[in-house]
């Protein structure tokens, strides 16, 4: 076998090969995607969590949380990670808005960008609260982290 042949049968057989994985990554896109999956944390009672503040800080699986109860009773959970350049952001009760130190980015109450830095809102976290128990629960997805 000349060196030609030898060059057209590589470069058929990368081709080849290329298609392949292709025509394998559409039928079977579970093979080559990401496991996704969701677990729920639960974190006790409406009573128990905001007996003395409106929010809580929570750290779960090296992310931290910030669950906080509005003004009209709702409660809504944050991932406390700016979305500009990952610093963590705080609640300020008294001004009703999350603040990122790092670069001076405020977020309002709903989590969307107010000033500074940051042009996309903070990512929200499901949450749900049992009804019998009235237990706040926080679902978690694995694919974001």
């Amino acid at each position: 076998m000349n060196r030609r042949k030898f060059f057209d049968l590589l470069v058929q057989s990368l081709a080849i090969t290329g298609v392949s994985a292709i025509t394998l990554a559409g039928l079977f896109p579970a093979l080559f995607s990401k496991k996704r999956s969701i677990h729920k944390v639960v974190l006790g009672t409406e009573e128990e969590l905001f007996s003395d503040n409106s929010y809580i800080i929570k750290h779960i699986d090296q992310q931290t949380f910030i669950i906080k109860k509005g003004k009209d009773g709702s409660i809504e959970a944050f991932d406390a990670a700016c979305t500009h350049a990952g610093c963590p952001v705080q609640w300020n009760d008294s001004k009703n808005s999350f603040l990122c130190k790092c670069h001076g980015g405020v977020f309002d109450a709903n989590g969307s960008p107010v000033s500074g830095p940051p042009k996309k809102p903070l990512n929200k976290v499901n949450l749900m609260k049992r009804n019998q128990t009235q237990e706040i629960i926080l679902y978690l997805d694995n694919s974001h982290s």
